[in-house]
Order: C-alpha cells, then sequence, then structure tokens
C-alpha cells in the first residue's frame, strides 16, 4: 500500500470540513445500518463522545468537546490514544471529523436519513493512512465500521422516547 504523506490539518481542511474522506487513503470501508430510533436519537449517542464506551468496550479515556466544527475530543482504543476534530456539523444529518496519532490519519463520515417507516439508516464511510504503522486492511477497518454501527443501534434502540414512529 502506498502511503500518503498529507498531514492531519491538510486531511482535516482538504476532506472533513468539506464532509468527504480522503479518497487518496490506501485504506478505506464503509457500512450502512438501519436503526429503529429517530435520526435526532442516533445522532445524539453518535455524538456522545463521553458515552462512547457505552458503544464500544475497547474506547477508554474519553474527553469530548462540544459538537461543532473545528472542536476537538480525545479518546483511545486498544491502548492508542486519539485526537479528532469536528469538520461538517449539520445535526441530526450529517457529521464528520478526522483522527491523528503520530502513527495515523483517518477521515469519517456519518450520513443520517429518515426512513418512510420511522426508522434511520445509519451510513459511514472511513479512510485511513498510517505511513508510519503496519496499517489494516479494507476488510478489517469494514469489520471495525459494522461492529461501531451495531453498537451505535443497540444503544440507540435501548434508549426510553427514541422517537421512532414505530
Amino acid at each position: 500500500m502506498v502511503a500518503s504523506t498529507a498531514s492531519w490539518e491538510e486531511v482535516h481542511e482538504a476532506y472533513s470540513r468539506k464532509g468527504l474522506i480522503d479518497p487518496n487513503a490506501p485504506v478505506q470501508a464503509a457500512g450502512e445500518i438501519t436503526i429503529t430510533a429517530s435520526p435526532e436519537t442516533v445522532w445524539a449517542v453518535l455524538t456522545d463522545v463521553a458515552g462512547w464506551p457505552e458503544i464500544r468496550s475497547d474506547i477508554h479515556d474519553v474527553t469530548p468537546g462540544s459538537v461543532a466544527p473545528d472542536s476537538s475530543f480525545t479518546w483511545s482504543t486498544a491502548g492508542v490514544g486519539l485526537v479528532s476534530r469536528y469538520g461538517r456539523v449539520d445535526p441530526p444529518h450529517e457529521v464528520t471529523w478526522s483522527t491523528a496519532t503520530a502513527r495515523l490519519v483517518m477521515t469519517h463520515r456519518y450520513v443520517l436519513e429518515r426512513v418512510e417507516d420511522g426508522t434511520t439508516s445509519l451510513k459511514c464511510q472511513e479512510a485511513m493512512t498510517a505511513p508510519a504503522a503496519p496499517q489494516i486492511g479494507n476488510d478489517e477497518l469494514r469489520a471495525r465500521i459494522l461492529s461501531w454501527l451495531e453498537g451505535i443501534k443497540a444503544v440507540a434502540e435501548s434508549r426510553p422516547g427514541r422517537g421512532s414512529s414505530i
């Protein structure tokens, strides 16, 4: 895989702020899930960074920031500390952020759409470049995305008054 040399700032400005993922990243994956809850409920779960450990048990050391463009938050997974920064924030429809460590740069994009039956379609796209570390492959990134989406679904659907018309 060819590693990109773009900095976190360059990736954030060129992609995350515009609601895009890095199309040049060597690792890319996407996933989609239908959730029996309103977009507002799904948005609340997705953007509640302090609640991320409830979505996936391998997330720790969370320090949330405000959900606003260029606001940062920190978290860790698998013992790796990460810093993320919101790009596009359009509640409850779309949110993007970029993530960096000394060894990787990622872009994340989530699109929420209300479905006619009262459910919400949550779509995720991620792109990763790790120029100073071994890369995971597209299949592993996709598996992680699907696990994350399943966690969001479980939390959102367990919320009382989740806003779905079902």
